[in-house]
């Protein structure tokens, strides 16, 4: 399910895999698959967006695309590590997995693969107009609770099932792997109600909060 221009006020949204859309990479060396974008009709290409999300394979080594004027954040969801050096812009980084790394898409950036082929979850955002942050939430079949900020929130399975549901809303939204909840048009306050039904379950929780525009 995706947004159009007539969509205002608060929504909370269940996507699937289906939903995203597929984007390939502006230096040609791959494919993203758009999870949400924001405003609405924005994209990557026109560089006219606030805050994108994002998942993609990385399958070889290589530089990443600039991107002056945004901040990104990106965390490993599959593979044993990913390095990426910043020339002298910062000291080279190693990625683990389920740990958010941020850095500036202005930075000269390129990727090595010691043990092979990952896939990464990417949030790039401006910093003039909002700020973002990633929590990596080790559910498992435990319950929490966090309560969010005003702006947007977006909850991504990376494996196993569970239920989320955010104050307000009548019911409850079941996400299997690959599944999203989008809340946006929050006041700050709302609490996320999430149970986990499978062991070892990770959630990728991203809260941006900050100016909105329509």
């Amino acid at each position: 399910m995706r947004l159009d221009e007539s969509q205002r006020g608060r929504e909370v949204l269940l996507l699937t895999e289906g939903d995203a859309r597929q984007v390939p990479w502006s230096n040609g060396r791959g494919v993203t698959a758009e999870l949400a974008v924001w405003p609405p009709g924005a994209s990557l290409e026109h560089g006219d967006f606030d805050w994108r999300i994002s998942c993609a394979p990385v399958d070889e080594p290589g530089p990443f695309s600039t991107l002056p004027g945004i901040e990104r954040i990106l965390v490993l969801t599959d593979g044993a590590g990913l390095e990426l050096e910043h020339g002298d812009q910062a000291p080279r980084a190693w990625l683990r997995r389920l740990e958010p790394y941020r850095f500036s898409g202005a930075w000269p950036t390129s990727a090595t693969l010691p043990s092979g082929p990952v896939r990464d979850f990417n949030v790039m955002f401006s910093p003039e107009r909002l700020d973002a942050e990633v929590t990596t939430l080790a559910l498992g079949e435990r319950r929490l609770r966090e309560t969010l900020r005003p702006g947007h929130a977006f909850v991504h399975v990376l494996g196993g099932s569970l239920t989320a549901r955010v104050t307000g809303e009548e019911h409850a939204f079941e996400l299997e792997p690959g599944d999203s909840l989008w809340a946006r048009g929050l006041a700050g306050g709302e609490e996320l109600d999430v149970v986990g039904h499978t062991p070892g379950l990770a959630v990728l929780l991203v809260t941006l909060a900050g100016c909105e525009r329509s």
